[in-house]
């Protein structure tokens, strides 16, 4: 019984982060709209739609999607002492594609003052975690547009192999860019994990 209450217990953390629901309140909508959706950088890198400014109106609406029936959104937060102190730094999204399949597509940001610090692989390893052991997934997919360098290294060292490109999927900057989609099976999980239930 102690090796479940643990697992339960850890469900909502890795080594330097914990994750927490993301709340319909002014704080977090402030804070993904200040820290994600006003960073140009940030916001091209993540969103393939056309690049503009987004006003705060636009941002509310995007986080009500981003938490309107999700299998799962959290706020990725660095910890402290209790719940109020934790410090918010990102989100990640596992949406279901259709659930029936247990397949589902994972998004991801963090905010500029808290990248390059590894919390990326970080977070993808927890996420890719929770979704086969907690979320009863078989499949987590994701898409990367091409000049996401960083991105789509952190998918291929974490275990995502590539399925398919998109040609020519995103304009930016006068350029047309390949989009990459990519997944990880239930069972390359388990291999990487070195675990079999």
């Amino acid at each position: 019984m102690d090796c479940i209450t643990s697992a339960l217990a850890g469900a909502f953390r890795s080594k330097r982060l914990v994750y927490r629901a993301i709340e319909d309140n002014d704080a977090d909508k402030s804070f993904l709209y200040t820290q994600l959706q006003l960073d140009p950088a940030t916001s091209a890198l993540s969103d393939p739609s056309i690049h503009r400014p987004s006003n705060r109106k636009e941002s509310d609406q995007w986080v009500d999607i981003l938490v309107s029936n999700p299998l799962l959104s959290v706020m990725i937060c660095l910890p402290g002492d209790s719940l109020k102190d934790f410090v918010p730094i990102g989100y990640i999204s596992i949406k279901g594609l259709p659930m029936y399949q247990r397949r589902a597509s994972l998004s991801i940001q963090i905010a500029p003052a808290y990248q390059n610090r590894g919390y990326g692989s970080e977070v993808i390893n927890w996420a890719m975690d929770w979704s086969f052991k907690w979320g009863g997934l078989h499949s987590l997919t994701l898409g990367a547009s091409l000049y996401n360098e960083r991105a789509v290294a952190v998918y291929r060292k974490a275990g995502f192999r590539q399925e398919g490109i998109s040609k020519e999927a995103v304009y930016r900057n006068r350029k047309w860019w390949d989009t990459v989609q990519m997944a990880i099976l239930e069972q390359e999980w388990e291999a990487l994990r070195g675990t079999k239930n």
